[in-house]
């Protein structure tokens, strides 16, 4: 039995490449039966895998008996002449100032601290297992996810290893039993005030008695074939991404005309990309924001989207603009704009005023950053401003007042009286990233065009 499974888990190894010669390897162990059997088998074949290991333990604040936990994973590592680093913290109190779950918390203190504890290229082990597979499979399932979703836990992911993903629960405690290795029983993991331990005592089970014996085998296999599909349409999105989307400092662009020759599910993974990348994650990013975002693309210049944490996306001709809006940290201020470059310290951009001739004006393209307006149409001083009592804008379909327009526009409440419009008196030309007053534009009568640019 113990040769089986450890042959087992030396197959699962190799085939998914998760070990290397002189891999210096981090093992979370909270001493519970899943990490002691990790951590027993590797310090059993670290001659065998050429690597080196560093044991790290989570005191995560909550249970009696944590302190007894963390005195046994301290010996066990002992034992075996490893180093031990052990992190304390207080899970119930962290979640309640972030005001997030104690799961949740509790995942972001574990990987925050075995990142902590590793060097360029060393991994990071920890002890997931098929139950842990098929209870993520469920709980994705039932609050919806999509094929990614549906492959579950990876083997691998950037440089954490789950080495023992190809074991069941029953054959970790059965190779314990065997061996003689002690482990400590988290009391918690009875308690169904979690999803998961509600999935695990009650879901499963059901299901097991009930429907399919085998659904943790079942569901771990449909992953595996689910993880397959990913890898194909991964690598598809990727190329399609490379050709299409430009990445810069401030801003993504993603050429339209490309993307709409994909199928809708690929311009939905496209697009996330894109979101995720500008973002630097994708937390809080709805299906509905991309759906938002697929209609984007068919929609008329200038119309946008405004997505979490003050990211806007806009229609500019063939492109889409991934950006943040301006931000302007000062509410109640007027600057009176001079031609030439208006450097306005206070707000941490540039406004740009010149005349140019109708050749530039009909090569150029106006974006949410550039526009072109018929300069003899100003009767007053030009101003970059904060909104004011009766300003109004002119759009085809007649005067709106400012108000209504950021309602209709979708500005977040909490921006207007930020927000930098360029007016002429109380007729206001220009909200910054946003429409154009139409009693400006540049017509065949116009004889001076005056371009506006934004320079952040």
């Amino acid at each position: 039995m113990v040769k089986d499974i450890e042959e087992k888990v030396k197959r699962y190894i190799i085939e998914n490449q998760l070990i290397s010669p002189g891999d210096t390897i981090v093992v979370g162990v909270s001493g519970g039966a899943d990490s002691m059997m990790l951590l027993h088998f590797l310090n059993a074949y670290k001659d065998y895998f050429q690597i080196h290991l560093k044991v790290a333990h989570i005191h995560h604040g909550i249970r009696e008996e944590a302190n007894e936990d963390r005195d046994y994973v301290i010996q066990v590592a002992k034992d075996m002449d490893l180093p031990c680093y052990v992190h304390h913290c207080n899970i119930k109190t962290l979640a309640k100032e972030k005001k997030q779950s104690e799961e949740e918390i509790g995942r972001e203190e574990r990987y925050s601290f075995f990142i902590s504890l590793t060097n360029q290229n060393d991994k990071i082990a920890t002890a997931h297992n098929t139950n842990d597979q098929a209870e993520t499979l469920i709980m994705r399932f039932l609050r919806g996810t999509d094929i990614k979703g549906l492959g579950g836990i990876g083997a691998k992911r950037d440089n954490i290893i789950r080495p023992i993903l190809c074991l069941s629960r029953k054959e970790i405690e059965a190779y314990c039993e065997e061996k003689g290795i002690k482990y400590k029983n988290d009391h918690t993991n009875y308690e169904t005030v979690y999803t998961r331990n509600k999935i695990r005592l009650e879901c499963i089970p059901y299901i097991q008695q009930n429907i399919n014996p085998n659904i943790v085998t079942t569901l771990f296999e449909h992953s595996q074939t689910y993880k397959e599909q990913e890898i194909f349409l991964e690598d598809y999105t990727n190329n399609i991404f490379n050709k299409i989307v430009k990445v810069t400092t401030h801003q993504i662009e993603i050429l339209i005309e490309p993307l709409l020759k994909e199928k809708t599910y690929i311009q939905k993974r496209v697009l996330y990309k894109c979101v995720s990348t500008f973002m630097g994650h994708s937390k809080d990013i709805t299906l509905k924001h991309i759906e938002q975002l697929v209609d984007l693309l068919s929609m008329q210049n200038g119309k946008k989207v405004y997505l979490p944490y003050e990211v806007i996306v806009y229609k500019n001709y063939e492109v889409l603009l991934i950006s943040h809006p301006i931000k302007v940290g000062i509410s109640n201020y007027e600057y009176t704009l001079q031609l030439g470059i208006n450097k306005i310290e206070a707000l941490d951009f540039t406004i740009q005023l010149q005349f140019v001739d109708r050749k530039t004006f009909e090569q150029s393209q106006q974006n949410m950053y550039t526009k072109y307006i018929d300069y003899d149409k100003i009767k007053d001083n030009l101003c970059l401003r904060t909104r004011q009592l009766d300003d109004y804008i002119v759009l085809k379909n007649g005067s709106k007042k400012l108000k209504k327009f950021y309602i209709d526009e979708k500005i977040p409440q909490h921006q207007r009286d930020l927000y930098p419009i360029i007016s002429d008196g109380k007729e206001v030309i220009w909200v910054l990233d946003s429409r154009l007053n139409i009693n400006y534009f540049v017509t065949n009568q116009t004889d001076n065009i005056l371009e506006i640019k934004m320079i952040k």
